[in-house]
């Protein structure tokens, strides 16, 4: 590795989030009425059609980009670099000219991408590093993707994915006899990677901490050059997500085999080259929360259907014991509600948000939430303290997230953390506005992961947001 490299990589993360970590200052109002509320694009949608339109030979047009977040930035930023055009365009389709001053991200006018695909063996191995930023299902996809290649890849990600654990991910390129080292001592990442992959007869995933390894190596598929077969292990989770994945490569043009886990390649081709990306179902939490905690009528411009929420919908089914209504497109409060049990194995992003509406109605129990231990911190003891901050009592016991009733939420004593989880800093900031003094939230900038509009609609009603950075 190049003295080059090693100058601007080897710097460890942890030191660079410790010595200016940004964080907020909110200072509620004493009332909200009414909150207009636009969920932004799925992010697991987008990040898994993004793969297959790059494998593609089509122009294929994403619409619904305007407020993606950065986790479906960071793959479009590494696709890029593995020589897939993709270009901005206006709402009307015209192409919005690239500016110095947005460096990869893209531009404010844009509301769709078009991706050129290069084809199934077009993708070439990026001389510089690939950072996948915040997004584990980003990464591990292209992990999978750099399997093929015959030089040295090395891919990245920000503190938070630097500290996950991606020894699934790691232990299928070994199965392939693809070479990884890791470049970081204590760290699954910097890792280089280097193949290409030799197919064994199975491949075989533990998919009993996250569905990711799955989705990675069917969205690889498309430049197999032989079959594989995936035998998963281990009680599965997520599978929405996963299931998800196969049907977007069946539909694509894959084998139906896909659903059995039988993989060979194929071409993507999608009809009419033009792809709407459905909201992100999971980020109705924070709009349900903020009905709550406000006691405030919650108008959103556009709710995905059941077949598009991949496993979200548990909240849906779940808010009139939670105290409140989904009429069509809005949000609002009744004085009825009930205890909650809600099960998120196959939907575990809910949890904080979810833990705190449970805590402001009747409580409840949230089972099937372990695997959330695995995402970006872990979100099980997170959460309780998380929620501790604001006052509200939860425990996680055997499992399951024991959350008390009909609580308060309550000025938190100093700085909230957040601990680098753009949900749990969404949670806080949602939460804050049920305060009567000013709240600082550690994460300036953490919502912006998935939802670049986080402090924008709070900001449009009145609220004061100060971004600082601590001493």
């Amino acid at each position: 590795m190049t003295n080059a490299w090693n100058k601007r990589w080897s710097i460890d993360a942890r030191h660079e989030v410790e010595a200016a970590p940004p964080s907020l200052i909110v200072q509620p109002l004493d009332s909200i009425e009414q909150i207009n509320w636009s969920l932004p694009p799925s992010k697991s949608h987008a990040i898994r059609w993004l793969a297959l339109a790059a494998q593609s030979e089509q122009d294929i047009v994403f619409d619904g980009m305007k407020y993606a977040g950065q986790d479906i930035i960071s793959m479009r930023r590494c696709l890029r670099q593995m020589g897939v055009p993709i270009i901005d365009l206006d709402e009307g389709g015209n192409p919005v000219g690239e500016h110095p001053a947005t460096g990869d991200q893209p531009s404010p006018h844009t509301s769709k991408w078009l991706v050129r695909g290069v084809g199934k063996n077009g993708l070439e191995a990026p001389k510089e590093v690939i950072d996948a930023g915040n997004s584990g299902t980003a990464l591990r996809i292209l992990m999978a993707i750099c399997a093929r290649f015959t030089t040295a890849v090395v891919v990245d990600g920000d503190a938070t994915l630097r500290a996950r654990d991606h020894g699934e991910m790691i232990e299928g390129l070994h199965q392939l006899g693809v070479l990884t080292v890791a470049l970081s001592e204590g760290q699954h990442l910097p890792l280089s990677i280097k193949g290409p992959w030799v197919l064994p007869e199975e491949l075989h995933v533990d998919v009993s901490k996250s569905s990711q390894p799955t989705t990675a190596w069917c969205l690889a598929a498309p430049a197999l050059n032989g079959r594989l077969l995936l035998r998963s292990e281990g009680a599965g989770v997520s599978l929405r997500h996963s299931e998800l994945t196969k049907s977007l490569c069946v539909n694509t043009g894959a084998p139906d085999g896909f659903f059995l886990g039988q993989l060979e390649a194929w071409t993507p081709t999608v009809p009419n080259a033009e792809v709407v990306l459905p909201p992100d179902a999971s980020m109705l939490a924070f709009a349900c929360l903020a009905a709550g905690v406000c006691r405030a009528t919650v108008r959103i411009g556009k709710i995905p259907e059941k077949e598009e929420s991949i496993g979200h919908e548990v909240l849906t089914e779940a808010v009139q014991k939670l105290g409140l209504v989904l009429d069509g497109t809005t949000v609002s409060t009744t004085p009825s509600s009930t205890i909650a049990e809600v099960d998120l194995r196959h939907a575990n992003d809910l949890i904080t948000p979810l833990a705190a509406m449970m805590a402001l109605a009747k409580g409840g129990t949230i089972s099937g939430v372990a695997h959330a231990a695995f995402k970006e911190t872990d979100r099980t003891t997170g959460t309780v303290n998380l929620l501790r901050q604001f006052g509200l009592r939860t425990s996680f016991q055997s499992g399951y997230l024991v959350v008390e009733g009909e609580q308060k939420i309550q000025q938190p004593d100093g700085l909230v953390e957040t601990y680098g989880d753009h949900r749990m800093q969404m949670t806080a900031l949602v939460l804050a506005m049920g305060c009567s003094e000013p709240v600082r939230i550690e994460g300036g900038h953490l919502h912006e992961v998935a939802d670049p509009q986080a402090l924008e609609r709070w900001e449009a009603l009145g609220v004061a947001i100060e971004r600082v950075v601590n001493p």
